[in-house]
């Protein structure tokens, strides 16, 4: 049926788009001269034989311009060395498979991957080579190389900041131990001679309030020396080992320390480890973390109401996990959740403390890149979940 015939009778024609060929001419050179990839024929001299109409559309030369050029013609100067040898190579394979660069007639300059192919027409031996454009992959890859050589080269400067960065926090690191640890022996004299004074035999009331004040000075600046010691020992501790150890134990152990305090108070605990009885982790960072957390559960207890406490284990994703909750004074935690987890921070000023236990904690978790969760409110208690990132048999 006709095209003609199809389009009166109201149909798609689904041949339209087709290239017509005359079927009483040469079908093969016609399907050459009509191909979609650009094609050109030479010889072994690199002389060009024929030529597509796809590849005169692609370097901008007419059908006459393109005969009297050769291959060496529609090169860049710097592919002329890779032609040639492409045309040795060719000597030995039937085909290859390679990238190089043209260039057309308005002197643009294009990426292409070429496919030259030998064959023998009569007793004349030609070289039929398919082009591909391939401008645009080869932009985008060298953008991509572009970007990881400055990728790379970010790299590399923050390589070297993160390097001076630790070199300097050893020197603060050496700085504060030196510091906190050489404060401790004058402050030993300074308390020493200040409690020496007898304070009662003194008649000035305002040389007596000097005293006072000069002696709860060096009381707080015992504290603030005393926690700097507790952080910097603490830091040692970071490239500890872990082991294999049961939460029970090591609840056991800092139990021991407080049974007078917890029977004193009548504080409730209720423990349950039996979802996740041990972990892999440092000894030394989750006794840490479990004393940290129940002292402070038991220091800001409610004065006029029993303290009940729940220490909780869950698995969660192969990940330990550690809750604590307890019905005392609690905080505004969507307010001072951060303030928390600072150094010298003191959510409660009226209640003794020095505000590193919690500093300690996050500092432990972070190390094991784990984290802390916290929810509290005033007068409700306050629930600490922390996932401890703690994997068995690691």
């Amino acid at each position: 049926m006709s095209k003609d015939v199809l389009n009166k009778a109201g149909h798609e024609n689904p041949f339209e788009d087709f290239q017509q060929i005359d079927v009483h001419g040469d079908i093969y050179k016609q399907i050459f001269e009509f191909s979609i990839i650009p094609t050109i024929v030479h010889d072994l001299d690199m002389k060009i034989i024929n030529v597509n109409d796809k590849a005169l559309e692609q370097f901008g030369y007419t059908r006459e311009e393109f005969l009297n050029l050769s291959i060496f013609d529609l090169h860049t100067e710097d592919e002329l060395e890779h032609s040639e040898s492409v045309r040795q190579k060719m000597k030995e394979e039937m085909k290859l498979s390679v990238e190089t660069r043209f260039k057309r007639k308005d002197r643009s300059i294009f990426d292409a991957e070429v496919t030259p192919c030998k064959y023998m027409v009569g007793d004349q031996p030609v070289i039929h080579v398919f082009i591909k454009d391939i401008t645009d992959a080869k932009l985008k890859e060298r953008k991509l190389q572009q970007y990881y050589r400055d990728l790379n080269a970010q790299i590399k400067k923050v390589e070297k900041q993160s390097r001076l960065i630790k070199a300097k926090n050893k020197e603060l690191e050496e700085f504060a131990y030196v510091s906190a640890h050489d404060l401790k022996a004058p402050l030993s004299n300074l308390t020493a001679l200040a409690d020496m004074i007898n304070v009662d035999a003194i008649t000035d009331e305002t040389n007596a309030l000097v005293i006072h004040k000069l002696r709860n000075n060096i009381k707080q600046l015992n504290k603030t020396v005393n926690a700097l010691n507790s952080v910097i020992n603490f830091k040692t501790t970071l490239k500890d080992k872990k082991e294999h150890i049961r939460f029970e134990d090591v609840f056991t152990e800092i139990k021991e320390t407080i049974t007078e305090k917890i029977n004193t108070d009548g504080i409730s605990l209720n423990v349950d480890f039996t979802q996740c009885p041990e972990i892999y982790y440092p000894p030394l960072h989750l006794k840490s973390i479990l004393q940290n957390l129940l002292t402070n559960a038991i220091k800001f207890k409610k004065p006029d109401e029993q303290l009940e406490i729940e220490i909780t284990t869950t698995k969660q994703n192969g990940v330990s996990c550690l809750t604590v909750k307890d019905n005392g004074q609690g905080f505004d935690a969507r307010k001072q959740k951060n303030k928390l987890f600072n150094l010298f921070s003191r959510l409660h000023p009226g209640i003794e403390g020095d505000g590193v236990g919690m500093y300690i904690v996050k500092s432990i978790v972070d190390t094991h890149g784990g984290k802390i969760e916290v929810e509290s409110e005033p007068d409700k208690g306050a629930t600490f979940k922390i996932e401890l990132n703690g994997i068995e048999n690691e």
